[in-house]
């Protein structure tokens, strides 16, 4: 082999080492694109549940304040209609704490 076989042979050997990294670089950009590619769908799925979970919780939490709200009107009718049970009930509840507290 001749100094300029040599040559050709270390060039084509640079090319074939070329290609190779061309070929890796090519594939870590498409894994790279892939990658933000799935953490993008990871994080609407993610803000997607956290708003569900959020508006679930704002809906009970406001159904939750109405039932509240209806047993705190039925409460002050009931005593609206019945103010002397009412005040011996809260007698007898404050006597009983107080005797509690104390002991």
């Amino acid at each position: 082999m001749g100094k300029g076989n040599d040559q050709t042979v270390a060039h084509r050997a640079a090319d074939v080492v070329d290609n190779v990294a061309d070929g890796i670089r090519s594939a870590a950009h498409d894994v790279g694109g892939t990658a933000r590619d799935a953490a993008s769908r990871v994080v609407s799925a993610v803000e997607g549940g956290y708003d569900e979970v959020g508006q679930y919780a704002r809906d009970s939490f406001d159904r939750t304040r109405a039932r509240a709200r209806s047993y705190e009107n039925s409460f002050e009718c009931c005593v609206r209609d019945n103010p002397k049970t009412s005040l011996l009930i809260a007698a007898a509840l404050g006597a009983l704490l107080f005797a509690w507290w104390k002991h």
